[in-house]
């Protein structure tokens, strides 16, 4: 017997918990053209977990027993920027950290929907697994990828955190939308070490998010990180869609005051460890050590 959930029952009870888009896809091979050319030419830079458990990236049945759909769920963290002049920090990082906050959410829904079909079996994902969730939000027509190689929607442009429920169950399948972007070139254009190379592709070896998070040995020092010290916001920030965009409507996702303090102290010179614990309780900066964004901070000031 062939079990399905409806794509609009689920739609409506993630709305319900603050999520602001939701599509379906049958799990299948997943489109990975560009995945592989980017790992042959070594733009994954030192993040060899990129290559690691690459069946299961490229194909979520090999993830995930028994997967039918995979349904991709957005919700925007497009706020107004809070910058210290003397170290900015990526707009995503400045609210609480979205792995913990939306995987609650997707634990929520999971529960409702068991309410109504029992044996719903399902796994999230909130970029903690290999899993390519660009291009399931893609598959799911949410939007498509740009050539800043980030996520695009039409109404909540590209600050947007993607989110996965992968079950068993089969579902309505939305239709693909159409890339967007056409003649702009914006993002391209915005990046101060053009790390943006071809359409949808990054070289980390000179992107400034790289540098900040996961790069551990010293930056380079032709790369300019335009005042950053974590993550990077200026190829998001050029997008024209974010003009349009829903402001983020999630109150988890606004500056905590751990974070507004970070800044501060960044703005004033006067940033002790004690000020980063703080503010790395509730962010997702706590990917880095203290004595990394110090490193960085010298780094983007010298």
């Amino acid at each position: 017997m062939n079990k399905h959930i409806p794509l609009d029952f689920v739609r409506s009870e993630a709305l319900k918990l603050g999520f602001q888009d939701c599509g379906a896809a049958k799990a299948n091979l997943c489109e990975h053209s560009r995945l592989d050319d980017w790992l042959s030419k070594n733009y994954n830079a030192d993040m060899a977990y990129m290559a690691e458990n690459y069946e299961k990236r490229i194909d979520v049945r090999k993830l995930v027993e028994g997967a039918k759909t995979v349904f991709s769920f957005l919700i925007s963290y497009n706020n107004s920027d809070t910058y210290a002049d003397n170290g900015r920090i990526a707009s995503y990082a400045m609210g609480k950290d979205y792995h913990k906050v939306l995987k609650t959410k997707l634990y929520t829904l999971l529960e409702i929907i068991r309410t109504k079909y029992p044996d719903f079996e399902a796994r999230v994902f909130v970029d903690t697994a290999p899993i390519l969730e660009r291009q399931w939000a893609v598959e799911a027509g949410l939007g498509w990828i740009g050539k800043n190689s980030c996520f695009v929607s039409k109404h909540l442009g590209n600050k947007v955190f993607i989110a996965e429920l992968v079950c068993n169950y089969t579902s309505d399948y939305s239709e693909k939308q159409s890339n967007a972007c056409g003649n702009c070139n914006k993002c391209v254009e915005s990046c101060p070490n053009d790390a943006i190379v071809a359409d949808g592709v990054i070289d980390c070896n000179k992107c400034v998010s790289y540098q900040t998070i996961e790069n551990k040995r010293s930056i380079p020092s032709n790369i300019n990180l335009g005042g950053y010290v974590y993550g990077c916001d200026i190829c998001l920030n050029a997008c024209i869609w974010n003009n349009k965009a829903e402001q983020c409507n999630n109150e988890e996702f606004l500056p905590t005051e751990g974070m507004k303090n970070l800044l501060q102290k960044i703005e004033a010179r006067t940033l002790e460890k004690s000020d980063f614990n703080k503010a790395k309780k509730t962010s997702p900066i706590e990917r880095i050590k203290f004595e990394k964004l110090i490193d960085n901070l010298n780094f983007s000031n010298r």
